[in-house]
């Protein structure tokens, strides 16, 4: 029975390919923009290189500070080292780690000695723990450790990418690299990463020791400092105790601080809402962010399906004497349904197809571009944006798209199907008098 629906409903098909163009074509416009947007989602949310670990990880970036006895008021990017101590010791942590990014506003330059040029750089400044927590392949060499970072030795890890633009290859180690005039020796080569996580992308990758401005974080009032904080549970249901004993430890911080006051603005965040968080962004503006891309998928998805639903209900007008005819010869509502809604199938399905093809293209051409616009802040980096087939290739993904798309299609030809069906007979014959 299935195949001859099947059948019938591709004859109908080309006997209204009118109808049957704009249908496939809005099934796949939809479908389409939807998967785009599920895809940045995707990309801020799962676990991708090298942030497999997000399902485990905290995150505090932007702090506040008040005074006490003063109208003082400030908000900085990130907290600073004296506020890591007070959580590397916390029950539910398994590991800390700092940042501090430098985007292409600190000019950061590395000559090109073969080309006579200089080169700008983004560079990510990060200490011993910054790969365990994020998971880097090292393609050559290996990261640098603790005694680095403690006394600010200039090595860097390079990724992929500048390894062979400076050297023209990826088997570098042991060679010396000029950043700002100064050498700096390579201990290792990771693979690229997409700007896309901007957390972990950079060009090079330096100790935190190796760049002295961070530490003025020290003279900074109350815990405000530039750094960027990671904290990883030991497990994922450690990270609402992770956090509680972060909120206490500022806490009794605060207490001891007769000065100052300081706010983690509603911090730690789990990995996927600190995407949102802009430098001086509150829970609130986060969460509206959130209802601004709701609205735009139900918009992406119910506008579509009512247009779709008018088009079924002129198609169903159209047929009410086919069906008042079939009904005569003794076909049943029940097989009528089937009928109908494997025809809406069929074309959902071809749309899905159309739409996936769609989202890709969208995807591969925009250049990352599409990823920044929900973002507040975006700082310039000189990573390129790209996706990888690991963020594309989600089958999971497109079947969670494909199926709420098919229930909308199925509700905006079930509901002028039944309405068809209820006709009797003789006043459905007769629409075609």
């Amino acid at each position: 029975m299935i195949r001859i629906y099947l059948k019938q409903a591709w004859t109908l098909m080309k006997q209204h390919k009118l109808f049957s163009v704009i249908y496939v074509l809005g099934t796949g416009l939809s479908i389409a923009f939807s998967m785009v947007l599920f895809i940045v989602l995707y990309v801020k949310f799962a676990p991708i290189y090298p942030e497999y670990n997000r399902d485990r990880i905290l995150v505090v970036g932007p702090s506040n500070v008040v005074g006490k006895h003063s109208n003082h008021n400030s908000t900085n990017m990130g907290i600073s080292p004296k506020a890591a101590n007070l959580f590397r010791n916390l029950p539910h942590l398994d590991k800390l780690t700092l940042c501090f990014f430098t985007s292409t506003f600190f000019h950061n330059k590395v000559a090109l000695p073969q080309q006579q040029r200089e080169l700008l750089v983004s560079i990510n400044y990060v200490d011993e723990n910054f790969w365990e927590v994020f998971n880097f392949n090292f393609l050559s060499g290996k990261p640098f450790g603790a005694g680095a970072v403690q006394s600010g030795l200039a090595e860097v890890v390079l990724n992929e990418s500048m390894a062979i633009r400076i050297f023209a290859n990826a088997d570098v180690v042991g060679k010396y690299i000029q950043l700002d005039g100064c050498d700096v020796k390579v201990v290792g080569v990771v693979k690229d990463v997409s700007s896309v996580t901007p957390n972990t992308a950079a060009d090079l990758y330096l100790p935190l020791g190796y760049n002295q401005m961070i530490y003025m974080d020290d003279n900074q009032r109350g815990l405000m400092g530039n750094m960027k904080c990671y904290l990883m549970a030991h497990e994922e249901a450690d990270k609402e105790q992770l956090r509680q004993e972060v909120l206490d430890a500022v806490k009794r911080y605060n207490d001891t601080d007769k000065e100052y006051t300081t706010s983690l603005m509603g911090q730690p965040d789990s990995y996927w809402k600190s995407s949102f968080r802009g430098a001086e962004s509150t829970d609130s503006s986060v969460l509206s962010q959130l209802r601004s891309m709701l609205y735009i998928l139900l918009a992406l998805l119910v506008i579509p399906a009512l247009n779709l639903c008018g088009m079924n209900s002129f198609r169903m007008s159209d047929r009410l004497a086919e069906i008042g005819v079939r009904k005569a010869y003794g076909a049943t509502n029940k097989s009528l349904l089937s009928q109908i809604l494997t025809e809406n199938f069929v074309m959902t399905f071809m749309g899905g197809f159309c739409g996936l093809l769609l989202a890709y293209l969208i995807a591969i051409t925009s250049d990352g571009w599409i990823l920044y616009l929900f973002d507040t802040v975006v700082l310039p980096n000189t990573v390129p944006s790209y996706f990888t087939v690991e963020m594309l290739l989600n089958p999971v993904l497109f079947l969670v798209v494909l199926c709420i798309c098919l229930v909308l299609n199925v509700i905006s030809a079930l509901i002028p199907a039944l309405s068809a069906l209820r006709h009797p007979i003789i006043q459905s014959i007769q629409t075609k008098r």
